[in-house]
């Protein structure tokens, strides 16, 4: 292992700068992946996406998405992804639950005393070994000796939903059999990793699909207007941004003074008039939710 590895998962486990610098893993979505995901043409094709949880990449690959490039500051989520593969490769899903659920696991308020746990980590450690080096290494680090519930809280996000709402949310986990046909597709793609901020470092590359989730959520609309010409250019033709996904939120809520500037619509429409932009709503997390897109 290099020095500068081990400083990585010293930092991770120690909390030191390193690690406070990047916010929490969430450990699944927060977004309801299964209300907009059939909008997009994924078979056969490319899609750029931030990495979070990872559950993003995992639909797509679902759906017959085979070139996958996963876009986050934080280098950590890599690992998560390949330690969430190795699960679904190794374990059954009630298993890949228990092992990665914490919050509200069997109800609310009641969490999860097995989440992460050393044993069911040894039956998919092999797995995670030919997956990723790299990954195995961290985790070994983190889970082997460590209070994996203590890993839990400092390192991850308490934005967690009950597992009705993740597998709602999850089409990869409304099902033995999506499950299982997940389990096979995803050991056919092996995505590409890119770990810099996508709203001020340059990207390369050249996709059918881009999804960045909410990030349009914590930027000012200036700000907004640059990612979405900077990340369109990466399109190819008939190519599908989205541009972000919006909470609670359809093209009659009335915005609200001190709401995320991305919520005023008709000032967010007005600065991406050159882009086309389209707002499509779908059954949300509590109520209607909506992706706002635009396509090359």
């Amino acid at each position: 292992m290099s020095k500068s590895f081990k400083s990585i998962i010293r930092s991770y486990y120690c909390g030191d700068s390193f690690a406070e610098y990047f916010n929490p893993i969430y450990p699944f979505t927060t977004e309801n992946i299964s209300g907009y995901i059939d909008s997009f043409d994924l078979k056969d094709k490319s899609l750029l996406t931030v990495g979070s949880s990872g559950d993003q990449a995992i639909n797509a690959i679902l759906k017959g998405c085979n070139d996958v490039t996963i876009a986050d500051i934080n280098p950590y989520t890599r690992y998560y992804y390949y330690l969430k593969v190795a699960s679904i490769i190794s374990l059954e899903m009630d298993e890949f639950l228990k092992f990665l659920r914490y919050l509200n696991f069997n109800g609310p308020y009641r969490h999860n005393k097995e989440v992460l746990n050393s044993q069911i980590y040894m039956r998919i450690r092999e797995t995670l070994n030919r997956l990723d080096q790299e990954s195995l290494n961290f985790w070994d680090e983190l889970l082997i000796s460590k209070k994996a519930i203590k890993i839990r809280k400092q390192y991850f996000s308490n934005d967690e939903y009950t597992t009705s709402l993740i597998k709602k949310c999850n089409p990869y986990l409304q099902s033995e059999e999506l499950y299982k046909e997940t389990r096979c597709k995803i050991q056919e793609v092996t995505p590409h990793f890119i770990t810099q901020n996508i709203i001020t470092e340059e990207l390369f590359g050249s996709y059918d699909n881009i999804w960045l989730s909410n990030i349009g959520v914590y930027i000012d609309l200036k700000t907004l207007d640059k990612m979405v010409m900077k990340t369109i250019e990466l399109l190819k033709k008939q190519g599908t941004l989205l541009i972000s996904y919006l909470y609670s939120f359809t093209k009659d809520t009335k915005y609200q003074y001190g709401w995320d500037p991305i919520y005023d619509l008709k000032s967010t429409l007005r600065v991406l008039q050159r882009f086309n932009p389209e707002l499509q709503s779908f059954e949300g997390i509590e109520e209607q939710d909506s992706i706002l897109l635009c396509h090359k």
